[in-house]
């Protein structure tokens, strides 16, 4: 790993080399400094005399400073700088690429839509803006927070700054909230924003807070330091370079997110922070493991399932879910399945299959001492699942996974654990079993099943698009999770199988379908003007019937008085035919006769 820096005229040489020097010793890595040259034809040669005479001048800075390594330095020449910067990145393994803005003011090229190395830098980018008057010693370095993505790898990088260059940094944001209250909440957000980036407080590092619109004293305080970074695409670097003198101006992009496919290294992930990770890590195995408040809480919880059952209360229902603790070690097995850790699967597994028993017992046990009673359909609901419930259980255990990680979303996994139940399909078994309703405990049992399968697999697949991947595990440790992924891959498309036959023959049984299929308005109009100039008949239905086992193609039900002709039956099929332009239609009347007449006492 390299800090490259990008030079593209003599101008830049003493802004951009001091600090990707700085930066360098900071990250402990080597310096290459890439001298590019404007040539309408690629190039990898450096042939001519511009070239030759920018690589020269960049080796006499690093004489003349008498730095002790004497960095890498490349001439290279093409239509554009940046690509070239980025393909030697690519070669050269980069950390960070450092260059100078092309526009000294910052009213371009501090944002993606204005600087092609922001946008397309396959690693962190520090683009510096100002110029030689400017500072170039990193003793004292401001980070702006603005609520920016980018601003964990400023913090990451200056708290680099401060360990290894002695240099002081301050944290600033500027918080609406007045008065000490503001200064508090800014605060916990200075912090929550060091715990996210991986970094630890020490004795180098201040927290400022600023009135919000109180730029001049934002302003002035910058003016005090060597270094302002920034994140990128902050819109306030044309202000202050305005308004200060002494600070080289700098935003920072950072690096693209971590994926499991990816096999580079990565300082941090935007989706999941070292620090949010060791909790995620350490809570899960406290969590996972079998313990006397583990058999506690889902013993409790099993008894208030199955009475809420037995009662058919909902709401005693969803209580029991809340108070089990079964879903822990479920999401323990899915962490230990996208991380590669057999050891802390096992003891995951062990965990839910005890409780799993644990909790069969009771309900069964339950059963035994309620004679005489019958399942409630808060039972009889838990033995017919259908594909419906592997889905909605599958996209519970993504939120599960993704709200543990994130401690902001922690509140979450109430309604994860009501959606997801566990519980009460066990105790359902249970119950059934009792009952000695061997279908509905086979069907809770599949449920419970399910379950298990779905939170797994979809604990495993979110921790891993988290970054939370296998990568340096050893060949034996990716076998182990290769073979548990298609074991379950395996069961839970067998298990799919009666869950989609059911989810068929519910839709099939419960859709609702009407007795006849309604007539096309005109012919509805044409049928009523007819019917309206027969004395004491009137149109009670007409339609066509919705079963397929049923010859007629038209039905129509009259209401009369008396007799009908046979004629005005014969007259209305001719209206239907003509209408429906149809001369082979099977046309069913029907007459209700004494439909108005009044029944003498």
């Amino acid at each position: 790993m390299t800090v490259l820096a990008l030079i593209s005229d003599e101008k830049t040489i003493d802004l951009v080399l001091p600090w990707a020097s700085a930066f360098a010793k900071a990250r402990f890595m080597s310096l290459t400094v890439v001298c590019w040259t404007h040539s309408p034809v690629v190039s990898t040669e450096v042939s001519e005399q511009e070239s030759q005479d920018l690589v020269q001048a960049a080796r006499n800075f690093f004489s003349q400073e008498k730095s002790e390594d004497q960095p890498e330095v490349f001439g290279v020449s093409g239509p554009s700088e940046w690509k070239a910067a980025i393909s030697m990145a690519r070669q050269q393994a980069a950390d960070i690429i450092v260059a100078a803005a092309n526009d000294p003011t910052g009213t371009r090229g501090a944002t993606y839509s204005t600087n092609p190395l922001l946008k397309e830098s396959p690693c962190n980018a520090v683009v510096l803006f100002g110029d030689s008057t400017r500072s170039r010693e990193p003793r004292r370095v401001f980070v702006e927070a603005t609520d920016n993505v980018h601003d964990g790898a400023a913090v990451f990088l200056t708290s680099l700054l401060a360990h290894n260059c002695d240099a002081r940094v301050t944290l600033a944001r500027a918080e609406l909230e007045p008065g000490q209250v503001g200064l508090e909440v800014g605060r916990r957000e200075l912090q929550q924003l060091m715990r996210d980036a991986g970094v630890e407080s020490n004795d180098r590092l201040d927290y400022q807070v600023f009135q919000a619109g109180d730029y001049k004293a934002i302003f002035t305080a910058m003016d005090e330091y060597d270094l302002v970074l920034l994140g990128a695409n902050c819109p306030h670097v044309p202000a202050i370079l305005e308004f200060t003198k002494k600070p080289t101006v700098a935003v920072i992009k950072r690096a693209p997110p971590l994926r499991p496919w990816r096999t580079t290294k990565a300082d941090w992930t935007p989706l999941l922070s070292p620090a949010d990770y060791a909790d995620l890590i350490q809570g899960l195995r406290r969590g996972s493991r079998l313990s006397a408040d583990f058999i506690t809480m889902l013993s409790l919880a099993a008894i208030v399932a199955s009475i809420g059952l037995l009662q058919d209360s909902p709401a005693v229902v969803i209580g029991s879910m809340l108070l089990a603790p079964l879903m822990t070690p479920m999401l323990g097995c899915g962490l230990a399945l996208a991380s590669a850790k057999q050891k802390h699967g096992r003891i995951a597994l062990g965990a839910v299959a005890v409780g799993m028993l644990c909790t069969f017992a009771i309900s069964f046990l339950i059963g035994l001492i309620t004679p005489g009673a019958e399942l409630t359909p808060q039972i009889y609901a838990r033995g017919d699942p259908t594909l419906l419930d592997l889905v909605v259980a599958l996209a519970s255990a993504a939120a599960a996974a993704y709200a543990l990680a994130r401690p902001n979303l922690v509140g979450s996994i109430a309604g994860v654990a009501i959606a997801t139940a566990l519980i009460p399909p066990l105790c359902s078994a249970g119950l059934s079993l009792a009952y000695a309703d061997m279908t509905n405990a086979r069907g809770a049992g599949l449920l419970f099943v399910t379950n298990f399968l779905a939170i797994v697999l979809g604990a495993s697949i979110t921790f891993r698009l988290m970054g939370i991947t296998a990568r340096h595990a050893a060949s034996r440790q990716k076998l182990w999770v290769f073979r548990v992924t298609g074991i379950l891959g395996i069961a839970a498309i067998l298990v799919a199988v009666p869950l989609q036959q059911s989810l068929l023959k519910s839709l099939v049984e419960t859709k609702p379908q009407p007795i006849a299929f309604p007539l096309a308005k005109v012919v509805l109009d044409a049928l009523e003007d007819r019917i309206e100039s027969q004395p004491g008949v009137e149109l009670i239905t007409a339609g066509r019937p919705s079963s397929h086992q049923v010859s007629t193609d038209v039905m129509l039900v009259l209401g009369a008085t008396g007799d009908l002709d046979p004629g005005f039956a014969d007259q209305l099929i001719e209206i239907v035919r003509e209408k429906m332009q149809d001369e082979s239609l099977v046309i069913e009347i029907h007459c209700v006769k004494e439909l108005w007449q009044e029944r003498s006492q």
